[in-house]
């Protein structure tokens, strides 16, 4: 398989393993305020967006879930291939 395909692989399979568990946290934390908005009756978008946020800011802060130790590994990964990926043949 040309590097290209493997560099392409690899950034897929990386974000895809990064943001899985991120997606999964806002997803139940939407659910969860969705199911309180509507046993209370409230009608606030506020309401809607600050649980999801305070989240985000949480996750951003403790690093994703290992999120950028994955995305820095990636970002070596294309350093250091980067000159074989220049000489190699495009077909």
């Amino acid at each position: 398989m040309p590097l290209y395909l493997q560099l392409l692989h690899e950034a897929l399979s990386t974000e895809l393993a990064a943001l899985t568990p991120i997606i999964t946290i806002l997803l139940i934390i939407g659910l969860i305020t969705a199911l309180v908005q509507g046993a209370l009756q409230i009608e606030d978008p506020t309401f809607a967006l600050l649980p999801k946020t305070a989240a985000m800011i949480v996750l951003a802060l403790s690093g994703g879930f290992g999120a950028l130790t994955m995305f820095e590994t990636l970002a070596k990964s294309f350093i250091t291939n980067a000159p074989n990926l220049v000489r190699q043949t495009w077909y």
